[in-house]
């Protein structure tokens, strides 16, 4: 069970940190589009500000996706089971 659980935490980790990434990379190119930071200085201090982000959000979203992640496990595991029945 352990074994499953650690499965399924680390498949929501690496989910959550590809999904994460996906969108700090569109938020950053919208803003180099759109040509909100006018300096270099501008620009490192936004890709800091983005990075801190992003490590603060991951841990908490892995979390909503492992109960996802989860749920979704169970319902087919109950799923075999009555269609053995």
């Amino acid at each position: 069970m352990l074994n499953k659980l650690l499965s399924l935490y680390l498949q929501s980790l690496v989910t959550t940190t590809i999904l994460v990434g996906i969108a700090s990379c569109i938020w950053i190119g919208y803003r180099a589009l759109k040509k909100k930071d006018k300096t270099a200085k501008q620009r490192q201090a936004h890709l800091y500000d983005i990075l801190l982000i992003d490590i603060m959000t991951i841990p908490i979203l892995t979390f909503a996706v492992i109960g996802i992640f989860v749920y979704l496990s169970s319902t087919i595991i109950a799923k075999k089971t009555v269609l053995e029945l």
